[in-house]
């Protein structure tokens, strides 16, 4: 390793957890307040409750049992900070350190990269983490004398992280599938035989693993794990649309930073980062094609794409880079400012915000150019929600993609435009960090809810509450007031009408987005405003004793 790359490497890893340290305290939502519940309250209830192989049980057990059931997103915080170690040997190995470096650089800024780090699940961070192990091991088994170690270790990291959620298979497929593309010239029908052999033996080392983690923990069912995956394995009644919208905001999420420059990746870089490219092509067809993810968080199962899309752009960004110097591109870096400033003020145009229903409407204000408006991000697995403005994010998009175009069509240009484009690129990623964790320009979940749930519980004569998206249930069912939570959409709109009316207790609303004109709206305008709190567009209410009836 260079001189200069230690201070560098530790620079970017303090940078990685500086910018996740406030998303901390982030209110759990949804799954993730019941993974935390069940998870604080035994292994048994965990392994009951969690629908995936074992181990997934077992790390957030573990993780309720360390840090605490209100600080369980210390644990993917620790598996990401591995995980960018292990980016950066990786990439060291694969391409070169400069490369590897500007891979760490983008996993650490990159807005999915936080929120991967900081989710309750397994897909964000402890799944790359395995990934990256396994790669790493199957890199220095090709290449050193000391092969059997390393496909021992190889063999270790493929097994635990099938043992932590299935669709890490996708790793194993994307590893067979490099070796053999590698090896198509040499392949005799000996090696084939060899080879089936070898998967076959690998197959049979899983099974017995799963057969022996059941055996000593009779909670977790086999049965409901095939169930879980036989849920989402069919081709009919898919929600097309709802697929284009998760995906949609997937790349939202992904930034001008790490999408931009795939425009410049060279030959010599698909050759090096193969790999990555499998397992985003069998990704692709996992996600999109043998399984309808539309009615769960396709959102949080994308993030498989976050660690080859930085390690693909972090390359090509590093041969952009190669004769760089301040001095020589102060133009460019002046204009990337002037421009990162201009983009900054586009967020405060005094955008609208909008329902989440009909999502068609916010396509038809796409399509008219109407691009001074709210879009809110949230999601069954999180984040509780925070706001960005849509024109930011167009006008974003279209300045790093411009300047990629102009780099790659006029090789002059290229090293300005990957200026501009990295300084579009962060200043995009720093301000959906920034409204994530503070909220300081469209406001805050985490404030709006404080102040309401710190009302309900020192209010005796509310004793059950009804959370809208199960925001704030955490900290309702630890002071015994939380009785259930309902979701405003219209798939539960029927379902809704009888029950809401019939609660004797209150309603806590954090609407975010805001409730679309219909069924929720009429029936929270009936009722009683117990106490309100408001964090700019964000607001949260209590509210009780609704005279909505029926028609």
């Amino acid at each position: 390793m260079k001189r200069g790359t230690h201070p560098l490497l530790i620079g970017l890893l303090i940078l990685f957890v500086a910018v996740r340290l406030p998303g901390l305290s982030t209110p759990y939502q949804q799954d993730e307040f019941k993974f935390a519940v069940a998870a604080e309250s035994g292994f048994a209830q965990a392994s009951a409750f969690a629908t995936h192989p074992p181990l997934t049980a077992f790390l957030y057990y573990s993780d309720a049992q360390v840090f605490g059931g209100s600080n369980m997103r210390v644990m993917p915080l620790l598996f990401g900070l591995i995980s960018a170690f292990l980016l950066f040997a990786v990439v060291r190995r694969r391409v070169d350190e400069r490369a590897a470096l500007w891979s760490v650089f983008l996993y650490s800024v990159s807005f999915y990269g936080v929120w991967a780090s900081l989710m309750l699940d397994t897909d964000g961070a402890i799944l790359p983490t395995f990934f990256l192990a396994a790669l790493y091991c199957y890199d220095r088994a090709k290449s050193e004398s000391r092969r059997a170690i390393w496909v021992f270790f190889l063999t270790l990291a493929l097994i635990t992280g099938l043992l932590v959620k299935l669709s890490f298979v996708l790793v194993a497929g994307a590893l067979v599938a490099d070796f053999l593309f590698e090896k198509r010239r040499d392949l005799t029908v000996a090696h084939i035989n060899y080879f089936v052999a070898v998967t076959l033996a690998f197959i049979f080392l899983t099974g017995a693993a799963f057969v022996a983690i059941k055996l000593l923990n009779p909670a977790f069912t086999i049965g409901g794990m095939v169930t879980h995956v036989l849920y989402y394995a069919h081709l009919s009644g898919r929600n097309y649309l709802q697929v284009v919208i998760q995906s949609i905001k997937a790349v939202f999420y992904l930034s001008p930073l790490l999408i931009a420059p795939l425009l410049f990746v060279s030959k010599d870089i698909l050759k090096k980062v193969t790999p990555f490219l499998w397992y985003l092509a069998l990704g692709f067809v996992f996600y999109f094609i043998l399984f309808d993810f539309s009615r769960g968080a396709l959102d949080k199962y994308l993030m498989f794409t976050i660690v080859p899309l930085c390690v693909i752009s972090g390359a090509a960004l590093s041969s952009c880079f190669v004769s760089f110097s301040p001095r020589g591109h102060m133009r460019a870096i002046i204009a990337g400012l002037l421009i990162s400033i201009a983009l900054i003020a586009l967020l405060f145009t005094s955008p609208e915000t909008v329902s989440l229903y009909p999502k068609t409407e916010w396509f038809s204000r796409v399509i008219r150019f109407d691009w001074n408006m709210l879009t809110a991000f949230n999601g069954g697995s999180g984040p509780a929600g925070f706001y960005v403005s849509f024109l930011f994010i167009a006008y974003s998009f279209l300045v790093a993609g411009a300047s990629a175009l102009a780099g790659r069509i006029y090789k002059p240009l290229l090293a300005a435009a990957a200026v501009v484009m990295v300084c579009t690129g962060i200043v995009y990623n720093a301000v959906f960090i920034e409204e994530f964790s503070f909220g300081k320009v469209y406001g805050n979940a985490e404030t709006a809810l404080v102040p309401a749930l710190a009302y309900l519980a020192t209010t005796d004569a509310v004793t059950r509450v009804n959370t809208h998206n199960d925001i704030g249930a955490y900290e309702l069912k630890h002071i015994g007031k939380y009785a259930s939570h309902f979701t405003a959409a219209p798939q539960f709109e029927y379902v809704a009408r009888e029950h809401l009316p019939t609660f004797d207790g209150a309603f806590l609303v954090v609407d975010i987005p805001p409730l679309y004109d219909g069924f929720y709206t009429d029936f929270f305008n009936s009722c009683t405003i117990l106490f309100t709190a408001r964090s700019g567009f964000i607001t949260s209410t209590v509210y009780s004793s609704c005279t909505w009836t029926k028609e």
